[in-house]
């Protein structure tokens, strides 16, 4: 009985190790631009995002919604090894507004976000 004790205890141990592991090595949101519950004093040319690791563009997609509904975005593209940016067409309004987000990294594990961010011109 001891025998098996020394052998299961550690092995039990690896395996709740190496499924840590795994659930923390999935993509993470480092940083956007505009950042997340901020303000600014202009209306962003474009959202970027910055993430832990490589985001598959194929699975990719930024969207964002404010006061008048959903805006109209380029289709996102890779800035660097590790950023996603989209740039805004037309008008963007003063109000807070939701930037929804979706990617997947070298794992395929789809991971999906949102932060708001608020425009409000100075007077």
């Amino acid at each position: 009985m001891m025998n098996r004790r020394r052998v299961v205890v550690p092995l039990c141990g690896v395996l709740a190790l190496s499924l840590g592991v795994g659930l923390a090595a999935h993509t993470k949101l480092l940083k956007s631009e505009p950042a997340a519950n901020s303000t600014v004093g202009a209306p962003p040319a474009h959202v970027q995002l910055w993430f832990n690791e490589a985001p598959d563009l194929k699975v990719s997609k930024i969207e964002i919604a404010g006061p008048s509904g959903k805006l109209e975005l380029d289709a996102a593209h890779v800035m660097d090894a590790k950023s996603v940016m989209a740039a805004i067409k037309g008008d963007v309004p003063d109000g807070k507004y939701t930037t929804s987000w979706r990617t997947a990294g070298k794992d395929g594990h789809v991971i999906k976000g949102e932060f708001v961010f608020t425009v409000k011109r100075s007077q």
